[in-house]
């Protein structure tokens, strides 16, 4: 076990991090900036600060209303909205930090893997076939890298933040997820999907207000496991009846992600239900022996139920089983289809992508695809990482998730200053984000919903909730797990 802990602490870069916040303070960048902010002091210093603090508190304010907004059925096609959203309250915040606000964001090395990603995405736009198309699409690309850094700015050091603005979120995928009730109840028959009529019975599959059953469970996936991580810290904490709300919320949204259909979410839920299940009962068992006979209740019950499910829904076990039923199910056979065709592409390609976009994919994709099997993405997301911009930009994608697994480990694993081995509601938050990047890149293995800004963002709130963990980047490995 210890030579894992090493592994985990050289992966994560946590020993990178002082040598790169140095390198940012004497960047010419950052001396502009203070020099910009030095000027502005010397016109009404404290009015101007005031101004500054204002203005990052409503960028703040900007994220949760973004979060609010991310199932509205305004926003299911027009995805410029969101963008703007994120840009603004980013742009908002950002100008209150050159104005002296009294927030700041602290670099760390995650920064450099997420830079260098950016900087392959740009290289291959710009070496790109079908250049115009490419820059198209490497705007997505600043929208969503520049998100990372605005979530990061805002909830640096600050737990309640974090836990105000995954609480909107879980309450809209309730909200999102009851809507989808009444759909089911109503049979509402969806407006974007695929069942192969000679495999399984046509059941309702809910989408809510975003129009895709797939989509649908792509936003919920991740908000999931957030919601059981609120409801273990409060447990965690003695606060019973304030996890209730939260663990009820969770399990609505798990409902709903199974009447969604979707097969590639029913893996996603099982991975990221499996990892912060195992990771509270890691915990549970050894700091709360009075709840052992709970554990072993609910380790046994939750399989029955799923069994039960699986055996008196026709439905859901059609669904099931079909995911194992190989090109004899027409959806498979249509992945199987473009994953050869987008293999060919990255060997074609394999150097620097064919540039960033899905219009980027589609023109390429012409060229490669096989006959009455079109397709807007590859349904792999390692797949479309290594299509868009080669091997190297795989490489630093694959690095960054590896880099924000081995923070996540430190600090869920951390002791307390009091040595009390009581996890906090940040170190919980921590391990649902961990949960929700593996249920999106289980959902994202076979589907092709990630690059979705309702899905998209979620996934850099996940990474923003990881970095800005202090017990991940300063404490030291807990051997209690040993």
């Amino acid at each position: 076990m210890q030579v894992f802990s090493q592994i985990a602490n050289l992966a994560s870069l946590n020993d990178v991090d002082s040598a790169w916040q140095k390198a940012v303070q004497s960047s010419a960048i950052v001396g502009v900036g203070s020099a910009f902010k030095s000027a502005m002091s010397k016109i009404d210093g404290d009015a101007v600060r005031k101004a500054g603090s204002l203005l990052q508190m409503l960028g703040y304010l900007s994220a949760l209303v973004l979060f609010a907004a991310l199932g509205m059925r305004q926003f299911a096609e027009d995805k410029g909205g969101l963008g703007i959203i994120a840009l603004g309250g980013f742009a908002v915040w950002t100008l209150g930090y050159l104005l002296g606000g009294k927030e700041s964001r602290r670099s760390n090395a995650v920064d450099i893997i997420v830079l260098i990603f950016f900087a392959i995405n740009i290289v291959a736009a710009c070496a790109s076939h079908y250049f115009i198309p490419s820059i198209k699409g490497l705007q997505k690309i600043i929208v969503y890298i520049s998100s990372y850094f605005y979530f990061t700015a805002i909830l640096r050091d600050s737990p309640k933040r974090k836990l105000v603005l995954v609480s909107i979120l879980v309450l809209a995928g309730v909200v999102e997820s009851l809507y989808g009730f009444d759909q089911f109840r109503n049979h509402v028959q969806p407006l974007a999907t695929w069942e192969d009529p000679t495999v399984e019975s046509q059941g309702t599959r809910i989408f809510s207000w975003l129009g895709n059953p797939n989509l649908l469970a792509g936003y919920l996936i991740p908000i999931c496991p957030l919601a059981l991580a609120l409801g273990f810290g409060a447990l965690s904490s003695g606060r019973f009846l304030l996890s209730i709300p939260a663990l009820v919320s969770a399990a609505i949204i798990c409902v709903a992600i199974v009447l969604t259909g979707s097969r590639g979410g029913y893996l996603a839920i099982a991975a990221a239900g499996a990892t912060i299940s195992w990771m509270a009962v890691a915990r549970f068992w050894v700091l709360k022996p009075k709840a052992r006979i709970f554990i072993v209740i609910l380790s046994i019950a939750v399989p029955v139920i799923l069994l039960l499910g699986l055996h008196f829904v026709p439905s859901f076990e059609q669904r099931v089983t079909s995911i194992f039923a190989g090109r004899e199910h027409s959806s498979n056979s249509y992945r199987i289809n473009v994953w050869i065709a987008s293999w060919r592409m990255f060997l074609d390609n394999w150097w620097i992508g064919i540039g960033p976009g899905n219009q980027v994919f589609r023109l390429a994709y012409g060229l490669y695809m096989v006959s009455g099997f079109d397709a807007l993405g590859t349904y792999c997301v390692p797949l479309e990482v290594a299509v868009e911009c080669g091997i190297f930009g795989l490489a630093a994608f694959a690095l960054l998730l590896i880099s924000l697994f081995a923070r996540a480990h430190i600090s869920f694993w951390s002791t307390n200053a009091d040595s009390s081995n009581k996890l906090s509601l940040e170190q919980w938050l921590t391990a649902g984000a961990t949960a929700a990047l593996i249920g999106l890149m289980a959902q994202g293995m076979v589907d092709t919903v990630f690059y979705r800004p309702q899905v998209h963002f979620i996934f850099w709130l996940a990474v923003a909730l990881i970095v800005t963990d202090s017990k991940g980047s300063k404490k030291p490995l807990s051997r209690t797990h040993n």
